[in-house]
């Protein structure tokens, strides 16, 4: 992947962490059934990348606070305040939703949420919906897995995605 501006620092988004910038950056990450959320404000250039490994923990999330970063369900709900905190409007966040491949199959229903890359997507769309966010744009599901990179000076997002054998988280 070519990617424009290559005088931008580049920065691999590893699975479970988060990243918040007001600097011009690529930020890369290689996702399976993970998802990548990018928040974007124009005016304030203000921008945020995640990458959820799981939507949500089983347990205690253990003593590093930094593991609640894996999970949907406590990533959206952080990305989403570091943006309302400031005064911004939901409606004013350009949000995309990228991965959530079903290259993991844990087995059983696929309506039980065995297919965690569909787990993620959804669970996803609803913490979204429910901060008020809109979803602008999105690449998700399918069977394979993809790369993105995250222009935290424009918002721009590409996209490719990989051939079989790719990511496999």
């Amino acid at each position: 992947m070519k990617l424009p501006h290559p005088d931008y620092p580049q920065h691999n988004l590893q699975p479970g962490q988060l990243w918040v910038t007001q600097e011009p950056q690529w930020i890369i990450t290689l996702l399976g059934s993970c998802v990548a959320v990018t928040m974007f404000h124009a005016r304030f250039r203000l921008a945020a990348i995640c990458h959820a490994m799981l939507p949500k923990p089983q347990g205690q999330l253990g003593p590093d606070p930094d593991h609640r970063f894996r999970y949907v369900s406590q990533v959206i709900p952080v990305m989403a305040e570091r943006f309302t905190r400031l005064g911004l409007r939901p409606e004013e966040v350009e949000v995309k939703v990228f991965g959530g491949g079903n290259v993991i199959d844990l087995g059983g229903d696929p309506h039980d949420d065995h297919l965690i890359g569909d787990a993620n997507v959804a669970l996803t769309r609803q913490l979204l919906q429910s901060a008020r966010f809109h979803i602008k744009g999105e690449s998700v599901g399918g069977n394979r897995g993809c790369k993105i990179a995250f222009n935290t000076h424009s918002g721009e997002v590409l996209h490719k995605r990989l051939s079989r054998g790719g990511a496999k988280r």
